[in-house]
């Protein structure tokens, strides 16, 4: 069987998006029929409106402004950011967005109406462009899983021979990992049974649809603890993918030094913040999702955030991985699993010459 090479549709929502989508119970605008939801005029009018409490200060200073995309809706997995908007370590003039569920990963972002966005290194080397640069992580851990059931026979990557895999698609940091993992262990994708179920993983494990499901640690198996149906993870061995980081352009970053390591400074004391208590992004992501008042809900959330804080970097790991030899290895094992990276110029993909602050 031979897998479709994957290059990036620039409307294809990012990876954070879609695992942001996948969490069940927690009010992200999706549905817990694990599609996602349509979204109403109100989401995409609140979307593309920006939401910092910096907004005002944009407009009453003189200094350079800036805008932090956000991916999807309002949702707990954006807490680093809400947190840094909050206790105000954001500079002056830098603001946040939502991006509606229909817009382009990193369409803003080119046409200059955003300066930074969160969104993963890898879908940054196979978009179609050169501009794009990585300047921070957001995770620094690969948050890839596969997802058996609690008494199954697997228990390593290389016991999915043979077996039914459930993926959301052909795409992505799920593919991505499945693909890199399997290769780890002296497989490629013709050695297992591939279902393509989008989002429905829950359903699909659960039912014995499939023998596992490729998810994400901090959203698809939190999912399953809240149902109360017993899984067990495989961590896929990856050797340089990355996963969500801050973005910005080339251009951006070397017109605006200070403001860009000032804002990649920022983002690491709310990773500080959230490591040492993760109910502090429940909080922040309540004042943006009403529904997060709600006893359920609010549970949901806590334990996303639980999942999510082991995979924040810290200080002292800061930039480390952010160099042009790592930038040249993410991209070869793109390139190794079939994904094509048409424009980057991979020893300028990755950078910590804005982590001075850090």
């Amino acid at each position: 069987m031979v897998f479709p090479r994957y290059s990036q549709s620039s409307n294809r929502r990012t990876t954070l998006g879609v695992l942001l989508c996948a969490a069940a119970l927690v009010a992200s605008g999706c549905s817990a029929s694990d599609e996602p939801a349509a979204q109403t005029t109100a989401d995409t009018a609140a979307a593309a409106t920006s939401t910092s409490s910096n907004t005002a200060t944009k407009a009453t200073t003189g200094e350079q402004t800036a805008t932090i995309g956000l991916t999807y809706i309002p949702n707990v997995q954006f807490s680093p950011v809400y947190v840094a908007d909050e206790r105000n370590y954001l500079p002056a003039g830098v603001d946040y967005r939502h991006h509606g569920q229909n817009e382009g990963l990193f369409t803003a972002l080119l046409a200059g109406q955003e300066q930074f966005v969160v969104a993963g290194a890898d879908e940054a080397a196979a978009a179609d462009s050169d501009e794009l640069q990585v300047i921070a992580p957001y995770y620094e851990q690969f948050p890839v899983v596969v997802i058996v059931p609690g008494d199954s026979p697997i228990h390593t990557m290389a016991d999915l021979k043979g077996k039914k895999v459930g993926i959301a698609g052909f795409y992505g940091e799920t593919w991505y990992g499945l693909v890199a993992g399997l290769k780890q262990v002296g497989l490629t994708p013709d050695d297992i049974d591939i279902q393509e179920i989008g989002y429905t993983q829950q359903a699909a494990l659960s039912t014995g649809k499939v023998d596992a499901v490729v998810g994400f640690s901090n959203n698809d198996s939190v999912r399953f603890a809240l149902a109360g149906f017993a899984t067990r993870d495989l961590t896929p061995e990856v050797q340089s993918l990355r996963a969500a980081s801050l973005i910005t352009t080339k251009k951006f970053a070397a017109e605006h030094p200070e403001l860009t390591a000032k804002t990649v400074a920022a983002l690491f004391h709310a990773y500080e913040d959230l490591i040492a208590d993760p109910n502090l992004g429940v909080a922040a992501a309540e004042k943006l999702i009403p529904e997060l008042n709600e006893p359920e809900q609010k549970e949901a959330a806590a334990q996303t955030m639980d999942a999510t804080a082991p995979l924040l970097p810290s200080k002292t790991v800061g930039c480390s991985g952010l160099t042009a030899t790592q930038g040249e290895a993410l991209v070869a094992e793109l390139n190794t699993i079939g994904v094509d990276t048409p424009k980057v110029v991979p020893q300028e993909l990755l950078t910590d010459a804005y982590c001075g602050d850090v």
